[in-house]
């Protein structure tokens, strides 16, 4: 399948059948085109894994690992949208008619248990964990969200509405703890430097987790991220930690 990605065009293949729905799932939210052949591509091969981007290539020359699946996808998308204006985030949105909050957070952390509980607000979920964030005049922008995520073991998709939504994000929640019971903190983050790194690693975890089906590099895709994120100064963070009602109720 070919996929428009940005301005470009990308050629996503698979022959290992057990990994159909999750490679092709991963790239859901993007249009797929009609184009008869592109320079780019990405290749899960029985025994190896080809990928070439804007000339460039990797090869890892094993079976992919299914967990490293994940990385290797979102790696060569955020390869192809990443530039001064454009980053490519392990993310959640939310979203309703009065405002976008993007929420961060490590694997495992909360954000979509989060962004659940905002369901019960009237929110409606426009990302499920990796966002193509685009950034203008200091205003942070959704420009596409992901579709594909876990429920019970089970692959579901978000809404195809709702991930192509332009979302201007008024805030950012990063999770450092979800509990049900115990103290709720929430502590605005004053200093913008500390700001810029507590994001930075949500944009460049494809370079910063290993991955073992190969001791092959991936794509460095942390050339923008500084200039990406110095502009985001008019918009506010947030690190939270506690009940997630009492959180909602404060930032919502």
């Amino acid at each position: 399948m070919i996929y428009k990605i940005k301005d470009s065009l990308l050629l996503v293949e698979n022959q290992i059948i057990e990994f159909n729905d999750i490679i092709y799932g991963r790239f859901s939210q993007f249009e797929q085109e009609d184009a008869q052949e592109t320079d780019n591509y990405l290749k899960f091969n029985v025994n190896d894994v080809q990928i070439k981007i804007n000339g460039k290539e990797i090869r890892l020359n094993a079976k992919v690992i299914k967990t490293d699946i994940y990385t290797i996808i979102n790696n060569v998308i955020a390869y192809i949208v990443n530039d001064e204006s454009n980053i490519y985030m392990h993310s959640v949105v939310v979203s309703n008619s009065k405002q976008g909050i993007l929420i961060i957070g490590n694997f495992g952390q909360g954000k979509t248990t989060l962004a659940n509980e905002f369901l019960k607000y009237g929110y409606k979920i426009n990302s499920s964990d990796q966002t193509w964030l685009k950034i203008q005049n200091s205003e942070l922008h959704q420009i596409l969200g992901s579709r594909f995520y876990f429920e019970n073991d089970k692959i579901k998709f978000l809404n195809k509405t709702d991930v192509k939504q332009k979302v201007k994000i008024d805030k950012i929640i990063r999770i450092v703890g979800l509990c049900d019971n115990g103290t709720t903190s929430i502590n605005e983050q004053n200093n913008f430097y500390y700001k810029i790194k507590q994001i930075s690693d949500y944009c460049n975890w494809t370079n910063i987790e290993p991955i073992f089906t190969d001791d092959a590099y991936l794509y460095d895709i942390q050339k923008f991220t500084k200039n990406f994120l110095l502009q985001m100064s008019n918009t506010k963070m947030y690190n939270v930690r506690g009940n997630k009602e009492d959180i909602i109720n404060k930032l919502k």
